[in-house]
């Protein structure tokens, strides 16, 4: 009979940072008592991290022995091989064996020889062993980890395939699991994510092609577009298999997540859609979309695509002695008149553009004007009055069609007063300006930030600063327009008319 894993607690964190209130784990549990779940998967046990994370995520003894009041239910825990490498994993989960029945180690593919070592170490100490082999909608035909299987099934209870990018559809699921199955006798398991809302089929598809044991989370809460939902297998295993489930508890079970799916609001989205079909990491896409350097075509294209532009690279013919970079901030136009006569009375500075908010406002200018372009400006482009040279950053692919392409498109070689950020617009204004060889190097429009508003605020906050701090510990660079940034010099752009 088909076992049924709840990981509601440990998947569930990720939306809230591993913290849960304790009058809803006390339900929780209570209610699990009556269900037919095999397993209660709780959290990770973890090596000490240098953020803060909660009480599910790091599981103090404590927290065992009261969970252990509460159920009666086979406990499991999770850990991350990665953490490993160089700390002994007894030391971090000796002390449980009291309380935990079974633990898994989620394992990248192309690290399955550790994963084995530290499974086989997992089970001397006592405990059932589930290996999670991450990411296997990448896994090709001919991949190392089918190498390794043979024999596991005498240090592993479980071997699961974690579709951790949403991705794999049914029939690819199928084959994947008669492969597995012609190297080893192991108890499969199937974890599935919902990119693509397929997560319960392909649960449907393991249970059919005899997988023993299959993870669900209440409402579906985990990670990115979340999990199969647990009232979703029980209602079908319910009514197709004969296991008995009561749909009244079942309701009580999945109404004390409603408040947290109110306030988080899991489930698929359009990003998470494109990261299931294309099998790239949910994490990055969101992330980059909600600093909103790239459309979401262009997310797809750089965290695909290896293929540039062919350009050539930006090489200056003469050095220039002094540059303005300009942002996005708005003091530009409050001080575009000073900013205007002072570029017009030193026509040998060169304007270099980090943002095209301010394009327009300069574009009768007879300086040389450069745009340092990154994200999607490129799929943007459109022909600009006073642009000499649009120069691309370092890390810009693309496979879009761009609308204009001028002959002064250049791109340059590499970001190289650091290896952070290549894709910033300021850094690649940085960068031009030290490919010219300026001896001043201005800076207008980098504002800072008089609120945070978002996600988005916070990390170009965070990323300019580093880009200053980084800069300016080697090479001069002043602020010609007020700035909240610290460590960079500031003159006013009226001492300069």
């Amino acid at each position: 009979m088909i076992k049924i894993l709840d990981c509601t607690l440990r998947d569930g964190g990720y939306y809230t940072n591993w913290d849960f209130d304790a009058d809803l784990t006390l339900e929780y549990f209570k209610l699990a008592n009556l269900l037919p779940l095999d397993y209660l998967e709780v959290g990770y046990r973890s090596i000490i991290q240098e953020e803060y994370y909660g009480e599910f995520f790091f599981m103090p003894i404590s927290t065992f022995q009261k969970i252990s009041s509460l159920t009666d239910k086979k406990i499991s825990i999770m850990i991350n091989a990665k953490d490993f490498i160089d700390v002994d994993v007894r030391s971090i989960i000796n002390d449980t064996k009291d309380y935990v029945s079974l633990v898994r180690i989620a394992i990248q593919p192309n690290n399955i020889e550790f994963g084995i070592e530290l499974a086989i170490s997992v089970k001397s100490m006592g405990f059932e062993v589930g290996l999670n082999i991450m990411q296997i909608s990448t896994l090709d035909a001919d991949h190392i980890l089918f190498d390794h299987l043979k024999g596991i099934e005498n240090f592993v209870d479980y071997l699961y395939l974690v579709d951790s990018y949403g991705s794999i559809y049914p029939e690819e699921l199928r084959e994947m699991l008669d492969k597995v199955q012609s190297q080893t006798n192991v108890d499969l398991g199937f974890h599935g994510h919902n990119n693509v809302e397929l997560a319960f089929a392909n649960s449907i598809v393991a249970i059919n092609n005899n997988v023993s044991i299959i993870d669900a989370t209440v409402l579906g809460m985990g990670r990115g577009a979340g999990n199969l939902k647990l009232e979703l297998i029980l209602g079908y295993l319910n009514s197709k298999r004969e296991i008995k489930v009561d749909l009244n508890l079942l309701g009580r079970y999945v109404e004390l997540f409603y408040p947290l799916l109110d306030i988080h609001r899991w489930g698929i989205n359009l990003a998470y859609i494109v990261s299931g079909c294309y099998s790239l990491p949910q994490k990055e896409v969101m992330d980059a979309l909600e600093i909103n350097r790239y459309s979401l075509s262009g997310i797809v294209s750089k965290l695909r695509s290896n293929l540039k532009l062919q350009l050539p690279e930006y090489a200056p013919t003469e050095e220039t002695k002094s540059c303005l970079i300009v942002g996005g901030g708005s003091t530009i136009r409050k001080h575009i008149g000073a900013l205007t006569t002072y570029l017009s009375k030193n026509r040998n500075i060169v304007l270099l553009h980090a943002t095209s908010r301010y394009l327009d406002l300069f574009s009768d200018l007879k300086n040389k004007q450069y745009f340092a372009m990154t994200g999607d400006e490129l799929l943007k482009l459109e022909p600009i009055s006073g642009i000499h040279k649009y120069i691309l950053g370092p890390d810009l692919n693309t496979t879009e069609n761009i609308r204009y392409q001028p002959e002064s498109l250049y791109q340059l070689k590499e970001i190289s007063f650091t290896s952070k950020y290549p894709d910033s617009p300021l850094s690649a204004g940085l960068q031009i300006a030290l490919e010219m060889s300026c001896q001043s190097i201005y800076l207008a429009g980098f504002d800072g930030y008089e609120e945070l508003k978002n996600k988005k605020d916070l990390y170009l906050m965070n990323e300019n600063q580093d880009i200053l701090n980084i800069f300016s510990s080697n090479y001069s660079v002043v602020s010609l327009t007020p700035t909240k940034y610290k460590n960079i010099k500031q003159q006013s752009i009226y001492c300069k008319i």
